[in-house]
């Protein structure tokens, strides 16, 4: 089985020069890493050009599971669909897009909606001219996503047309067929310009049914009698409902089961003339209910035709916004924060990579790195090793017989003859505590500085750590896990791989993820080998994935149960880890405070941690 999937990857990486890697965790895409910021910003649409270069990925990983049980020519053009998606696509076009709809009063979704499933199709008309025996694999993919649409609103129906229509199962008007020929044939900016100059005027009114039919949907949604987590938004539903004639509330209450296009028509009519006569502030809150609604109903439908192999994001008000990560970065790639692999090296690289586990240049970025925070290493180590017991401290005093003799006891032992002015020798216990350290590497992290100092923050942990053998492992977050080094790794061996951090920034924050895999870890850790462990995470603590708000709180609350828990924060703007980690949080705006901010813990958590081993 692992060599059908090897040889899909090297046909399709010789076909389209892009690495393709199979996976078993899920799809995914990188780029490289220099021109990730480049491509963040043409993403967002606030360049609308870049050079050609920046768009191409430099890999693709595809789902092996995903495509197990499909054939070889089904699995091969569905991994080929994602990476001439990635290459045929102006990701610039579907903000500039979204925009437009938007000015016209309507969610931004209902642009995407159209334009995904338009651009898978010209994606595949793309393949098909060079590689017309893959027809019959792309229409039976089309026809499963087809398969599974229900309950679609009339302007997604109007869009579903278009791919029915290039299935031979469906009849498009004239006019609008000459349209689809059209732009299946064109380039992405004259598509774009046939989709909104020739076919986003019929669409128009599509929407606007749509929009109608939600109103009713969302009362009958309120006659339900839905349970809503805020409790707020029932009661002014609840308001609106009884504000219509009792005659359309029976209709509502009635047909509670039905979807608004089942009601007949002249009640829908009734409805929503009745809607028009409400006081203002209800008009406009039903209205951003529906815009809420709709924007949810749009997306389920969308992410049948985005590329599977771009994470994507809402934000503010509906619009849609693509991930772009760096390909050693890729959500379900494995080991690509292996070691490098150096090649030919001269002698002085080899002495350095001996020695400090890193080339001359990589140790002069490294020594740049810690210059700022080499001054509070000692300070540090100082802090930790007053709770580290030394030979001298297993000598007791106050004993009656032993082998060495107290003399600052005697004067007072004597004239009371007591004469416990002995010291006994006691064997020490070593005390250790294993560390998890989490470095977040999310998007966010690019402001002020904040992945720097995070990676200065975490070099000054790492040296004071390795310099006492205490056992710590490291790992990496954004919207998913990645670990840089294991308990058991030696440190000089990955030092590489932390200079490379802050060239892969990238992704969401899933802080709820990095807390409990890096807890879990940790856990297993010191159940094994009989220690207290700490866990420390770097991030500016706004979490964009995953738990929030009171849950995410609760969360940590409950990990801190088990063992100690800091969150140490950067950045000078609102920061969330004073919020998440309350009392154990740590913020910090610049380098200079790192050693205050890390004496804070040791005196306040660490302290507590050890008296208790």
């Amino acid at each position: 089985m692992k060599d059908k999937w090897k040889a899909i990857a090297n046909l399709l990486e010789k076909e389209t020069g892009v690495m393709v890697e199979p996976s078993y965790e899920g799809w995914g895409a990188g780029y490289d890493p220099v021109y990730v910021p480049l491509l963040e910003m043409w993403a967002r649409g606030e360049l609308e050009e870049i050079p050609p270069i920046a768009k191409v990925p430099k890999g693709v990983v595809f789902n092996a599971l995903e495509l197990s049980k499909k054939s070889e020519d089904y699995a091969i053009n569905s991994v080929r669909h994602e990476i001439y998606y990635l290459l045929h696509t102006d990701l610039f076009l579907w903000r500039l897009g979204q925009r437009e709809v938007f000015k016209f009063g309507y969610p931004p979704t209902v642009f995407l909606v159209l334009y995904s499933l338009l651009e898978s199709l010209r994606v595949d008309e793309e393949i098909l001219r060079s590689h017309p025996s893959s027809e019959g694999a792309l229409k039976q993919r089309w026809e499963e996503v087809l398969k599974n649409l229900k309950d679609l609103y009339p302007h997604q129906g109007f869009a579903v047309e278009f791919a029915r229509t290039w299935l031979g199962s469906s009849g498009l008007s004239r006019e609008l067929y000459r349209s689809l020929q059209q732009y299946l044939q064109s380039k992405s900016k004259d598509a774009y310009e046939v989709l909104m100059g020739e076919i986003f005027g019929r669409y128009r009114a599509y929407i606007e049914q749509s929009q109608a039919l939600n109103y009713i949907d969302l009362l009958l949604e309120e006659a339900k009698g839905r349970v809503r987590k805020d409790a707020h938004k029932g009661r002014i539903m609840t308001d609106i409902l009884k504000k219509l004639p009792e005659s359309l509330q029976t209709v509502i209450q009635n047909s509670k089961e039905l979807r608004a296009e089942e009601i007949p028509e002249d009640i829908r009519e009734k409805v929503l003339a009745h809607l028009k006569t409400l006081p203002e502030w209800m008009r406009d809150y039903i209205k951003q209910m529906s815009y809420l609604d709709m924007v949810e109903r749009d997306l389920r439908f969308i992410t049948n035709f985005l590329p599977k192999t771009l994470e994507t994001d809402l934000e503010h008000k509906g619009f849609l916004l693509f991930l772009i990560k760096p390909w050693d970065l890729s959500s379900a790639l494995e080991g690509k924060f292996k070691n490098k692999n150096y090649g030919e090296l001269s002698d002085r690289d080899k002495r350095y990579i001996k020695e400090h586990g890193l080339t001359e240049e990589e140790f002069k970025t490294y020594s740049r790195l810690l210059k700022d925070v080499r001054i509070y290493v000692d300070a540090f180590k100082r802090k930790f090793e007053r709770f580290l017991p030394k030979e001298e401290e297993g000598w007791q005093s106050s004993y009656a017989i032993g082998k060495r003799i107290d003399y600052k006891r005697i004067q007072r032992e004597v004239p009371i003859k007591r004469g416990k002015f002995f010291m006994r020798r006691e064997v020490p216990q070593e005390k250790k505590l294993a560390f998890k350290l989490l470095i977040d590497v999310s998007s966010s992290m690019k402001k002020e500085n904040k992945a720097i100092n995070a990676l200065k923050a975490l070099l000054l942990f790492c040296e004071t750590l390795n310099a006492l053998n205490m056992p710590f492992s490291i790992s990496a977050f954004s919207d998913n896990v990645f670990s840089l080094k294991s308990f058991d790794e030696d440190y000089k061996q990955v030092k590489s791989k932390l200079l490379n951090l802050p060239n892969l920034l990238g992704g969401g924050t899933n802080l709820e993820k990095a807390i409990l895999q890096g807890s879990e870890e940790l856990e297993l850790f010191c159940k094994k080998n009989h220690l207290r462990g700490v866990l420390i995470a770097f991030s500016d603590g706004e979490p964009t994935r995953g738990l929030k708000g009171e849950a995410l709180r609760s969360l940590v609350r409950e990990v801190k149960g088990k063992f100690p828990v800091v969150g140490v924060g950067v950045g000078k703007e609102k920061n969330y880890i004073e919020e998440y980690f309350e009392g154990t949080g740590i913020r910090i705006s610049e380098v200079s405070q790192l050693g205050q901010a890390f004496l804070r813990v040791v005196e306040n958590y660490l302290k507590r941690a050890w008296s208790e081993v």
